[in-house]
């Protein structure tokens, strides 16, 4: 798993202009609750979670708060099954190949310490968790908490969430929630973690990706999959207006797969706003460009009465992205976007918006796109990683999503 060695330099240095994160204590992280999706937020997601997994990046309580997340993921193996396979970090590394190290040191039944190590060509993480099991029954599934007690990745903690799937007690549904606070970690890790809670997001939102899917694939006793052709890009269906008690407490990112290949990424987040401010940042070229990434800027160079041509970029040394995209306005329809050069040429994106009856307004979307569409030291990094490109898809577009509602309610009435 290159997970955390690929993310890290990645992720930090896209995202390291966006605004600095309110300071903690960091020792506080790992004794902050970790809110995750509930019992009655799985039945309200359970025709999507059968397309692939669902990320929830939930809205910090606090503004001193680190970001958490959780994804939720149906497998087709037990409980039980699923247990075994996260209890046992010593064979970690039979699914997660750039785990170059990991020594238990201590162990009982319910309790494993552990220590770990990445290793790659340019430089090593290392770290060391306590995992604590809480193993329930065959009804009520099980919870297992990991503790990280220090090293590259700071401090935080990770629960999985392990239950019975209620149309086939024989599979199961997994949810597994993670908050890593990146600012006790080494001094890289500590340098982009500096560029606030979005680095802190898309950290846990990568990684916990990577270590879902991977050990669905160790649970389900199957290798990589992937299609030889991915079928057209379609709108989703959405009943946008039952998911109102989820998006209350943060945004969702609907991942559509096809063995192990990512088909369409759809997201869904609230605005606090009205759908007239909404579209006014949607339909501008300008502002959705630097809606893409934090740091992105964008340029027009073209416009007539049915599209609006701009460049956009993000000008960070090592990492930097640029490209032309076209931008299809529509006054009360979908808003699309397609890549025609440079980074994420190939990316397709439709975004509308739906009211609420109080008058708020929801941003949802779909799009597809490939993250290795970009330049070659994020090409090297992500390194046919599937896993982890899923995992930057969904963060990317958590961050589209956040940008947007930040841009529409600045926005002047």
């Amino acid at each position: 798993m290159r997970l955390a060695v690929s993310l890290l330099p990645l992720l930090g240095l896209v995202c390291f202009s966006s605004p600095a994160a309110a300071q903690s204590d960091p020792s506080e992280t790992a004794d902050v609750p970790l809110r995750g999706l509930t019992a009655a937020d799985l039945r309200l997601l359970d025709g999507y979670l059968d397309e692939g997994p669902v990320v929830y990046a939930m809205f910090r309580r606090r503004h001193d708060e680190m970001p958490a997340v959780s994804i939720a993921m149906k497998v087709r193996a037990s409980p039980d099954q699923v247990l075994a396979v996260v209890t046992a970090p010593e064979r970690y590394a039979d699914f997660m190949p750039a785990l170059d190290q990991l020594v238990v040191e201590t162990r009982s039944r319910d309790q494993i310490a552990y220590r770990w190590r990445w290793q790659l060509a340019l430089f090593q993480l290392a770290g060391r968790n306590v995992m604590t099991a809480y193993r329930g029954n065959a009804r009520r599934g099980h919870r297992v908490d990991v503790r990280s007690t220090g090293g590259d990745l700071g401090t935080g903690r990770m629960s999985w969430r392990i239950r019975p799937d209620p149309a086939n007690t024989q599979h199961s549904i997994v949810v597994l929630s993670s908050r890593l606070d990146m600012r006790e970690a080494n001094y890289l890790a500590d340098q982009m973690s500096s560029g606030g809670s979005s680095v802190q997001r898309s950290i846990n939102v990568a990684l916990t990706m990577v270590m879902m899917l991977g050990t669905r694939r160790r649970a389900e006793g199957r290798r990589r999959a992937t299609p030889d052709e991915l079928p057209a890009l379609q709108a989703p269906e959405l009943d946008i207006d039952a998911l109102a008690p989820v998006l209350a407490r943060g945004d969702l990112v609907m991942l559509d797969l096809d063995g192990d290949a990512l088909t369409r990424v759809t997201v869904l987040g609230r605005t606090t706003t009205d759908v007239a401010r909404v579209r006014r940042v949607m339909v501008d070229p300008a502002e959705f460009g630097q809606s893409l990434m934090h740091g992105s800027r964008a340029r027009v160079i073209e416009r007539t009465d049915d599209f609006v041509r701009f460049e956009w970029g993000i000008p960070v040394p090592l990492v930097a992205v640029e490209g032309v995209m076209r931008l299809e306005p529509s006054a009360d329809g979908p808003v699309r976007v397609s890549g025609e050069s440079g980074s994420l040429r190939s990316g397709r994106w439709v975004f509308d918006t739906h009211a609420f009856d109080w008058g708020e307004a929801v941003v949802h979307g779909y799009s597809r796109f490939d993250p290795a569409e970009s330049a070659r030291f994020i090409r090297r990094l992500i390194d046919g990683d599937a896993d982890f490109s899923h995992g930057l898809a969904a963060a990317t577009q958590i961050m589209v999503i956040r940008s947007l509602r930040t841009r529409a309610t600045r926005m002047a009435p």
